[in-house]
C-alpha cells in the first residue's frame, strides 16, 4: 500500500484520521521510540514550524526556546509551550492535545477564565483544528513540538 500523504487533502475527521493511524501502527508491530508509544511515519519540524504559524496557534501559544512571529492581533491568552510538564510529557499526549484539545483544555483553563466565562461551562479556547488541517501539517506540527519538549524538558517522554 502506498500513501502519498504530501497531496494537500483535508481530512473531515482528524481524530478519527489519528485513531487509525495508532491502530495501523499498534497492528504492523511498529514500535515507538517512547514505550508503549507510536510516531507518525515522517514529520518535518520546520515545516510544523510553518504549519504552527499557518494554522494560527501563535494566537495564543509561544514555544519555548524558539522564535516565533508576533500575532497580528493582541493575544487572549499566552501559553507557553514546552515551557513547563503541564498536560503533555511525552508524543502520545502531544499528539491528543493537537487532535483533541478538549480532552485537556476544560480543566487546564479553569484558572485562567475569569468568574463569569467558568460557571458557564468551559468551552476550550483553541479551536478544532481538525476541520483545517491536513495531515501533513499535523504530522509537521508534532514533529516540530516534539522537537521543542525534547529540547526544553529533560522528562519529557520518560
Amino acid at each position: 500500500m502506498i500513501w502519498n500523504i504530501d497531496v494537500p487533502m483535508k481530512i473531515p475527521c482528524l481524530p478519527a484520521f489519528a485513531l487509525s493511524v495508532l491502530s495501523f501502527l499498534s497492528l504492523s508491530g511498529l514500535r515507538a521510540a517512547e514505550p508503549g508509544g507510536f510516531r507518525f511515519p515522517g514529520g518535518e519540524a520546520e515545516a510544523g514550524r510553518e504549519a504552527f504559524i499557518a494554522l494560527n496557534c501563535i494566537q495564543c501559544h509561544t514555544v519555548a526556546k524558539t522564535e516565533l512571529p508576533d500575532p497580528k492581533s493582541p493575544r487572549r491568552l499566552e501559553l507557553n509551550l514546552a515551557g513547563q510538564v503541564r498536560f503533555v510529557k511525552n508524543y502520545t499526549d502531544l499528539v491528543i492535545a493537537i487532535t483533541n484539545p478538549r480532552h485537556v483544555v476544560t480543566e487546564q483553563y479553569r484558572a485562567i477564565l475569569t468568574g463569569a466565562e467558568a460557571s458557564g461551562g468551559i468551552e476550550p479556547v483553541m479551536p478544532d483544528l481538525t476541520k483545517d488541517m491536513s495531515a501533513r501539517q499535523l504530522m509537521d506540527l508534532t514533529a516540530f513540538l516534539d522537537a521543542a519538549y525534547r529540547g526544553a524538558q529533560e522528562s519529557y517522554g520518560k
